[in-house]
């Protein structure tokens, strides 16, 4: 009797096993097919001989055109110089590098930071990054201007205010004294 029992048993969790096996393979092969969906997307930045591509939530700094080719189709760089939180939203950014040429790296490292990066835009102000620095402009004439110049003649520094730390630069209109102290308010609410 006890043997039937022992047989019964073991049959049973033998089924409960073979059951619960489809399931896992089947998450096994959504989570796949999740990561192999994602794909590199190419921001729009305006610099010449640079491309930024969005991958995997980092950010990718390349300036080669057979390497960029490469990178798409493979996903992968095969030397690399990494900056933790240095994206526009606190990413990590990879720079491709080329063993033989120093100045290869050090020149797109340059470069992606001479972008601007809107971070935000509202009625009331647009917030860019530029240099590590948020930018907090609450006039659309001004922030045509800053745009192209990347320059606010007249601003209120606060050291250390951003979100990751950065220092924010608000601007400053002497034509209307309380935009600095609203943009303050808006923007670090």
């Amino acid at each position: 009797m006890c043997v039937r029992i022992l047989t019964v048993f073991c049959v049973l969790l033998f089924l409960a096993g073979c059951v619960s096996q489809p399931m896992a393979e089947a998450e096994k092969t959504s989570e796949a097919s999740q990561m192999v969906e994602e794909r590199p997307v190419e921001l729009n930045v305006d610099q010449k001989d640079l491309a930024v591509y969005r991958y995997n939530n980092r950010l990718y700094v390349i300036g080669d055109e057979a390497m960029k080719a490469s990178f798409v189709a493979h996903k992968h760089l095969p030397y690399t110089k990494t900056t933790l939180g240095g994206g526009p939203q606190g990413e990590t950014v990879i720079y491709d590098v080329k063993k033989k040429d120093s100045a290869y790296t050090e020149g797109l490292m340059e470069r992606f930071n001479e972008i601007a990066w809107m971070l935000e835009s509202n009625d009331i102000y647009t917030a860019w990054k530029y240099k590590g620095r948020i930018f907090v402009i609450g006039d659309a004439k001004m922030n045509e201007k800053f745009s192209t110049h990347k320059h606010l003649p007249y601003t209120k520094t606060l050291l250390g205010a951003g979100p990751h730390g950065e220092t924010v630069i608000f601007q400053v209109d002497k034509k209307n004294p309380e935009l600095a102290s609203n943009l303050e308010k808006a923007y670090l609410k």
